[in-house]
């Protein structure tokens, strides 16, 4: 199987992992399994950084800068939508 295809699967599941231990951690009415869920929360938060960096420097998943004049465009759209 494809590299990229495996890491983007790593990096989807754990983005759903993270999704799932923060909704935990808001519902958790108890302080013992709030914590659990808060702290297995930053343990896969960690993970799925260090997945993108493996990502990045492989050359499997790309950024790219965004122009100065699109942010600002950006910027103005929403701060007249408030």
């Amino acid at each position: 199987m494809d590299d990229k295809i495996i890491m983007n699967a790593a990096l989807t599941m754990t983005k759903n992992a993270c999704d799932i231990m923060m909704h935990g951690a808001i519902e958790s009415n108890n302080a013992k399994v709030k914590k659990t869920f808060q702290d297995s929360l930053g343990q896969f938060i960690t993970m799925q950084g260090d997945i993108f960096t493996e990502m990045e420097n492989a050359g499997l998943y790309t950024t790219e800068n965004v122009p100065e004049s699109k942010l600002t465009k950006a910027r103005n759209k929403f701060e007249n939508t408030l």
